[in-house]
């Protein structure tokens, strides 16, 4: 028998569906408990409705998250996060219930709570084949693959802000970082650690399970992304800091520090080959390479009493090179801005010969950079945590190149 013919048959027997939900507060079969004897709850009602969809699919194997890994088992339940993403592109269709839902309306759509928690995230990406089944477990469109339906994913890619190309054909890797991490910047997770552990398969990246370990998981996924990573995007953050390394405040807190608001305004991804892409992580810190454009901090106070903070580069031709930047600082960590030296450190520029020592900048581009200060001349940069993408615009009509900065964040 010709071996894809076997492959084919064996797809077909071991045909299975996965199933993606939202789990209740109670009432959830789990590996230890599952057994048809016991109380019939919510939880198990929508169990048995995902099986008869399954079968629907022609598949006699079916495999759900609350009862399919023993959570008991360390072992099996580092397997089953790592493995996730794969089984999931591997199913011949992922099932999901949206409970709140009951059109493929926008209006509808968006106020499900699906699409707010992380781990829903790769379940969405993943599969090959989706159907979505709504509150009552009706089906919200009448294709075989809703990934197929144009009306349903443009309304999945305004609530995610997903690319539909991505929707529909994503691969998983470590290349538009910036991009990803935004999708997952508004997604919760009930325990800490799966913020990370829910990004795995997204980055194709290995990273080791250890419940109890909180905030430092995603920590560890972002040095391991850095390490294979050669796009400045990876730094184009706001927020606070990771804590967990001493030496250096070049990694983010969580995927929220990615949320950008001011979308219109970020350089598309075909300027993402510019910037530093040798950058490198380390004991002593991040060593990255920017454009350094010194300027000044004014604050003022509104008549509500707030601060404000404006940026303004010191020209180095006649006349203003760069447009005033707004800064939003964190308000439990205020700054006296005369007892500082301030610049920006711009992470887009185009690089030119000598490698490393010189930088370009074109006329009327946005440039992406970050917060720098310094007590004096002879003191290293160091960066200051914004609650803003510090996004400045050229205001030259021509080229001006600039000497390049190496700097240990």
């Amino acid at each position: 028998m010709p071996k894809r013919e076997i492959q084919d048959r064996l797809g077909k027997l071991l045909r299975f569906a996965i199933f993606s939900h939202r789990w209740f507060q109670e009432g959830e079969p789990s590996f230890r408990t599952i057994d048809p004897r016991r109380p019939f709850t919510r939880g198990y009602h929508k169990l048995i409705k995902f099986c008869e969809k399954a079968a629907q699919f022609g598949c006699r194997l079916a495999w759900s998250d609350t009862c399919c890994i023993d959570k008991t088992s360390s072992a099996e339940l580092d397997e089953a996060i790592r493995s996730m993403f794969r089984w999931y592109r591997l199913a011949h269709v992922c099932i999901v219930h949206l409970s709140d839902a009951t059109s493929i309306l926008f209006d509808e759509l968006e106020k499900d709570v699906w699409f707010t928690r992380g781990w829903t995230l790769q379940e969405l990406l993943a599969p090959r084949r989706i159907k979505f089944y709504g509150r009552n477990w009706n089906e919200l469109t009448d294709v075989d693959n809703d990934k197929d339906h144009d009306e349903l994913m443009v309304s999945m890619s305004r609530i995610t802000n997903i690319p539909i190309h991505d929707l529909r054909h994503f691969q998983p890797g470590t290349n538009r970082i910036r991009e990803r991490m935004s999708w997952a910047s508004k997604r919760t997770t009930t325990r800490t650690e799966d913020i990370a552990y829910s990004l795995i398969g997204i980055f194709d990246v290995n990273l080791p399970i250890a419940y109890g370990e909180g905030t430092w998981a995603f920590h560890r996924l972002m040095e391991v992304i850095i390490h294979r990573c050669d796009e400045w995007g990876i730094f184009a953050w706001a927020g606070p800091p990771s804590t967990h390394h001493s030496r250096t405040s070049a990694i983010p807190q969580s995927p929220a520090c990615y949320h950008l608001i001011d979308v219109g305004r970020f350089p598309s991804e075909t300027e993402w080959v510019h910037g530093d892409t040798s950058f490198t992580l380390s004991r002593q810190g991040l060593f990255l390479t920017v454009m350094i454009a010194i300027g000044d901090i004014e604050r003022s106070v509104d008549a509500h009493g707030e601060e404000h903070y404006e940026f303004t580069v010191k020209p180095s031709h006649a006349g203003p090179t760069f447009t005033t930047v707004h800064i939003d600082l964190p308000m439990s960590d205020p700054i006296n801005v005369k007892e500082h030296e301030w610049a920006i450190g711009i992470l887009n520029y185009r690089e030119v010969e000598p490698k490393g020592e010189y930088g370009k900048l074109e006329g009327d581009r946005s440039y992406v950079s970050f917060l720098l200060h310094r007590g004096g001349v002879k003191e290293p940069w160091t960066r200051v945590p914004t609650d803003n993408i510090l996004i400045v615009n050229t205001l030259f009509e021509s080229e001006s190149r600039e000497p390049l900065c190496g700097l240990w964040l």
